[in-house]
């Protein structure tokens, strides 16, 4: 499946989080904060960060599947300038409106990849 968030595109150790943590780019959005850094693979990887600040279990899982989501949509597989991707949630992107999401986490992806050298 084409849309699957598989293995291939997901950041999976701690020290994959901090290579991308010590060495991106940090861009922030109204509800969520996104890390990026080239990876020199053939496509997009993301990792997801949502705090007990968010809330409760439930509204913490709902955020990491808004921004699964919007990164399945949106993933780059043609390999070109390929991004290691880390996403902070922030407080409210579980009950806002997934277009508002979903423009925030586009934008600040934009930006990530615009403003790279």
């Amino acid at each position: 499946m084409a849309d699957a968030f598989g293995p291939d595109v997901r950041l999976h150790s701690r020290r994959e989080f901090l290579a991308v943590d010590d060495g991106g780019r940090r861009v922030s959005g109204r509800f969520i904060t996104l890390v990026g850094k080239p990876n020199g693979r053939p496509v997009d990887r993301l990792g997801i960060v949502a705090s007990r600040r968010i809330g409760g279990a439930v509204d913490r899982n709902r955020a990491k599947r808004r921004m699964r989501d919007v990164f399945r949509r949106c993933v780059n597989r043609t390999g070109d300038r390929c991004l290691d991707v880390v996403a902070i949630a922030k407080s409210g992107i579980a009950n806002a409106p997934f277009g508002l999401v979903e423009a925030d986490f586009l934008a600040a992806l934009r930006k990530l990849r615009g403003a790279r050298s």
